[in-house]
């Protein structure tokens, strides 16, 4: 249960997993959710692999498509760009280093540079995306997995 994503050692839980399972293992590696929906589990101050992550939201697939685990939202806010900026290629940095990913890079409209990397556990596109943005009067640094429609177990 506890173990690797789909090609990705960064998160604790493997994409794919079935709902109950994938909520029992996040539940005893970070405690209670602090919001529950019927799609998704939100954690609040995260710590993973020497990052503090404010808010972390894993989705579910709907139960009528098999419910089970498919993406991951992890959110590092900073009060200006600079900071969420350096939050954001630390990300990348450790990724691409540490486990391998092979990482593109490419930049939005508005100029902000954002990162994809991995190999989705769908077979085709990217595992991740890493990219910041401003929301809420302050600067957000998000690593988004997925979400990924077509698994099977």
């Amino acid at each position: 249960m506890l173990g690797q994503a789909v090609a990705a050692d960064f998160l604790p839980v493997r994409f794919g997993l079935p709902k109950g399972e994938a909520v029992s293992a996040f539940t005893q590696l970070w405690g209670c959710p602090v919001e529950t929906t019927e799609n998704a589990i939100t954690f609040y101050n995260v710590e993973l692999d020497g990052f503090c992550f404010d808010r972390v939201v894993l989705g579910f697939e709907d139960a009528a498509h098999g419910g089970y685990f498919n993406q991951a939202r992890l959110f590092i806010t900073r009060p200006v760009r600079r900071q969420a900026v350096v939050q954001r290629d630390s990300l990348a940095r450790r990724l691409s280093t540490q486990y391998g990913y092979g990482m593109t890079r490419d930049y939005e409209e508005n100029g902000n540079k954002f990162y994809k990397g991995g190999i989705s556990p769908e077979g085709i596109g990217f595992l991740f995306t890493i990219y910041t943005q401003r929301r809420q009067g302050q600067w957000s640094t998000e690593l988004r997995y997925g979400a990924f429609h077509k698994l099977k177990r």
